[in-house]
């Protein structure tokens, strides 16, 4: 599959439209022999809108394409946070929740709840 990237929720100031934070999240999977394996990250950043600036677009008249952008931008450009934070690393956590998901190294459920499946 591919990674799937949502915006949540956007916080703005009612007035002015301005768009201070984003909420978002990622998320994949694959279905190997009927078992599905998944990979999410959620979180949210903050955006810096200026009004006054030549194509300010207020919260009312914003894409889920501009959104996304901004978005991904805002983890890109984010000085003080890890790398984990960038968005070719939070692809790369998905991608390897999956392939994890696939050769589990820990399992969390009862013996006699597996059945011939362990």
């Amino acid at each position: 599959m591919a990674i799937v990237w949502n915006i949540v929720a956007l916080d703005a100031n009612v007035e002015t439209g301005a768009i201070n934070i984003a909420h978002w999240e990622a998320s994949d999977y694959e279905v190997v022999d009927g078992k599905t394996h998944r990979g999410r990250r959620y979180g949210a950043v903050s955006l810096e809108s200026n009004v006054n600036a030549d194509g300010f677009i207020s919260w009312a008249n914003v894409t889920k394409e501009n959104a996304l952008a901004w978005t991904k931008a805002a983890l890109d450009a984010v000085e003080d946070k890890s790398e984990v934070e960038k968005v070719s690393s939070i692809e790369s956590q998905i991608a390897d929740d999956i392939a994890k998901s696939k050769v589990p190294v820990t399992i969390s459920t009862n013996p006699w709840e597996m059945g011939d499946d362990f």
